[in-house]
């Protein structure tokens, strides 16, 4: 009696429109069913359940949820991809990248957030093959380092620390590969000097990137890092992008934008690719709402209010 009344209760609009999008694993569909449950706070069990207009929970609390995540999804369906363009910074990250690479040499990398670091070297790892990216975070020790890039480069990451850099060393030997290291300003001086060790005795290319604080970090303590510095064959400052290039990225996505737009754009990113980005995705929601083709600068003042600049 408690199915058949969930049953008669249940929008049949919105399950179909549901279930047009979700799917189990074999059904091959866009979104898997564990993973709308995960989305909305439920478990897989709930979603087979509804499914099979069986599930004897609050269905109408259920549903409100379905309708609010179906009209985020459709927004997020409708968001705009922002090209990564061949830019002035981008040119020369991948420049000392390939320094370091081709002449096993020590490679640092230094900008502002925002910069476009991240994503050439995503870049050029994609495209190398031979590129391990290992993405530090505050929480990073030395032994957590040393544990990634073992697992990086396909080798077995358990047993003392000496045992795993000596494996480290090693299966990097003489191999054709570069280790970059992003955020490398949260390591430790420890943690910096056994990636100069691991550079040393396996001859391999290491490029470490971050913040301007890596600078600082490295030139206030040279007399700790004197092996590391004087191992440095690349020292990259990136520079802010230039008003031309977000030009390239803007009419890239949007050819007959005015002049106008461009210079509001460029005056609200103040440089930073990251905030040019969010920028457009924000303006592309303004002016798909509003119908135009392409933005006013009146959009993009407007799109950026709620953007921290």
């Amino acid at each position: 009696m408690n199915n058949k009344s969930n049953t008669m209760v249940l929008d049949h609009e919105l399950y179909d429109e549901f279930f047009s999008i979700v799917c189990t694993q074999e059904e091959g569909k866009n979104t898997s069913q564990s993973k709308a449950a995960r989305a909305l706070g439920y478990s897989s069990g709930v979603i087979s359940a509804y499914k099979a207009k069986t599930y004897t929970g609050n269905v109408k609390a259920l549903e409100e949820k379905i309708r609010s995540w179906l009209k985020r999804e459709a927004r997020r369906s409708k968001r705009i991809t922002v090209p990564v363009i061949n830019t002035h910074a981008l040119r020369q990250i991948r420049k000392a990248i390939s320094i370091a690479h081709e002449e096993t040499d020590i490679a640092v990398i230094i900008g502002d957030a925002g910069t476009g670091k991240t994503t050439a070297l995503k870049q050029y790892q994609a495209e190398s093959h031979s590129a391990y990216l290992i993405e530090v975070d505050p929480s990073f020790t030395k032994n957590v380092l040393i544990t990634d890039i073992a697992r990086a480069i396909g080798i077995e990451s358990k047993g003392t620390m000496n045992q795993i850099v000596s494996r480290i060393i090693s299966a990097l030997y003489n191999r054709d590969a570069v280790i970059i290291i992003d955020e490398a300003d949260y390591l430790s001086d420890t943690a910096l000097e056994l990636i100069r060790r691991i550079s040393d005795k396996s001859r391999t290319g290491v490029v470490l990137v971050g913040l301007p604080r890596l600078e600082y970090k490295l030139r206030n303590l040279r007399n700790d890092h004197e092996q590391l510095t004087s191992r440095v064959g690349v020292m990259l400052k990136v520079n802010h992008m230039t008003k031309n290039d977000a030009k390239k990225i803007l009419t890239t996505i949007w050819e007959d934008i005015s002049k106008e737009a461009i210079n509001t754009f460029s005056a609200i990113a103040k440089g930073s690719v990251r905030t040019l980005s969010k920028l457009i995705e924000r303006v592309h929601r303004v002016i798909t709402i509003n119908n135009l083709k392409s933005p006013t600068a009146e959009a993009v003042e407007m799109s950026s209010e709620l953007l921290m600049k």
